[in-house]
């Protein structure tokens, strides 16, 4: 066994000390700092904003129907191929 007296302390490839990335506990430690400052400091937040996005336009669903009625498919002589009759193995 080596005599680790007198010798230089290397640190550890996960510490601070090294350079190097942070280790796990000190990591958690700034993730749990960073979020308590944006859950009890957060930026000034734009009320007036926030109230217009929530009440929304005013325009209701039904009313978007009419901008895609040109798009829509309305005929319905295909649909009697989508019977399951139609293209379903037979029950032996």
């Amino acid at each position: 066994m080596p005599d680790v007296i007198g010798a230089r302390l290397r640190a550890a490839p996960n510490s601070v000390r090294g350079g190097r990335a942070m280790g796990r506990g000190r990591a958690k430690a700034k993730q749990t700092k960073v979020a308590r400052e944006l859950k009890y400091h957060s930026p000034n937040t734009d009320l007036a904003a926030l109230q217009r996005e929530l009440t929304g336009s005013g325009k209701l669903d039904h009313e978007f129907d009419d901008d895609y009625k040109d798009h829509v498919d309305d005929d319905d002589e295909d649909d009697d191929a989508d019977e399951p009759d139609n293209w379903a193995p037979r029950a032996r």
